[in-house]
């Protein structure tokens, strides 16, 4: 009688085959894992690309000019954003057909990453934002926004840089405002310059600006110059009881000669200045919105011989600033305190 012997286990086939079936569900498990560790990615990228793009909607549709003005503020403007790279942002800002000049749109684009990504939002605004009734364009005849370059927002005179740094505003926003340094040397110190006083002379003139002085590093430094002669200006600056003694008081100078010297300590910090020139030429000086005290005894002003504006400095070999200015404007006007503070809250733009 024969006997069939049975032996159990694979054959060398089903082993293969086992085999290929385990590596099949390996690679795909693998590969599924990476699909949604890539999408997580780009999900978390996205959402701080959105964050970014909410930041200048809300920083742009509240200081829109009624009626609206189509404009680019930023057109691929760098900045630097936290787990981004390769981050750009153009705001354009575009008015409504039918003559509907009182509302606009305003569009911010991100561009971020390798190989890049694009979002894109927009929001609608008829509101001239914090400044309510105040208008705050009138009169206004330079603005230079420090974001992420030295252009000047009205017209085409635009700022010559010399040795500043792309700094934070005082929203905590990389590249929307400069540093400046006083180096005690003229080939490294810093500034800003224009070949223009824009018009101005030395009444009704005010001047608006944001710094962050460095209050561990006192100097004779000037913030905004404004020069009507090759020896003489008006200018927000900071010194002592005078621009003859370092220290961190807030001082006004105009004719050159003339000195308003405040009891405002300027603090480390973000402060919104404002010097004002009524029409006898008698200065008084505005920090955070708020008159502030100094001693001043003048005559009338000058007439302006016309030079230049320097933000930074007096000129390319004095008068220095250590710290960082945002948002530098000229009026030919004088500004009642109800625009001051309409300034203020808005917040450097």
């Amino acid at each position: 009688m024969n006997v069939r012997h049975t032996e159990s286990g694979f054959t060398a086939v089903e082993l293969l085959i086992t085999l290929f079936v385990a590596a099949a569900f390996l690679i795909a498990g693998y590969q599924l894992f990476n699909v949604v560790i890539r999408d997580g990615g780009q999900t978390r990228a996205e959402s701080r690309a959105a964050n970014i793009a909410y930041d200048y909607l809300r920083q742009y549709s509240s200081s829109i000019t009624v009626p609206c003005t189509p404009s680019t503020p930023l057109d691929n403007a760098v900045v630097t954003a936290e787990g981004l790279t390769s981050v750009s942002v153009t705001i354009t800002i575009s008015c409504l057909p039918d003559a509907i000049d009182s509302i606009s749109k305003v569009e911010a684009s991100i561009s971020y990453n390798t190989p890049q990504q694009t979002v894109k939002y927009a929001t609608y605004s008829n509101s001239a934002g914090a400044s309510g009734t105040a208008d705050i364009t009138n009169g206004l005849v330079s603005w230079w926004k420090m974001n992420g370059n030295t252009n000047n927002s009205i017209g085409s005179t635009n700022g010559v840089p010399t040795n500043v740094t792309p700094g934070q505003n005082s929203a905590g926003q990389n590249n929307m405002a400069y540093m400046f340094v006083n180096t005690g040397f003229t080939t490294s110190s810093s500034f800003i310059t224009t070949a223009s006083t824009f018009g101005l002379g030395t009444k009704n003139v005010s001047i608006s600006c944001w710094v962050n002085n460095d209050p561990t590093n006192p100097a004779l430094s000037r913030g905004v110059y404004v020069s009507v002669g090759s020896a003489s200006g008006y200018s927000i600056g900071v010194g002592d009881t005078s621009f003859t003694t370092a220290g961190n008081k807030l001082i006004m100078q105009f004719d050159g000669v003339r000195t308003m010297a405040t009891t405002t300590v300027i603090t480390g910090g973000w402060h919104h200045i404002v010097l004002n020139i009524d029409t006898a030429g008698v200065p008084s000086a505005y920090v955070d919105g708020d008159p502030v005290s100094g001693t001043y005894s003048g005559a009338g002003p000058l007439t302006p011989a016309g030079n230049s504006t320097m933000i930074g400095a007096t000129s390319a070999t004095a008068g220095f600033f250590t710290g960082s200015i945002d948002d530098v404007r000229l009026y030919n006007r004088l500004l009642p305190l109800t625009d001051i503070q309409a300034l203020k809250n808005l917040g450097a733009r």
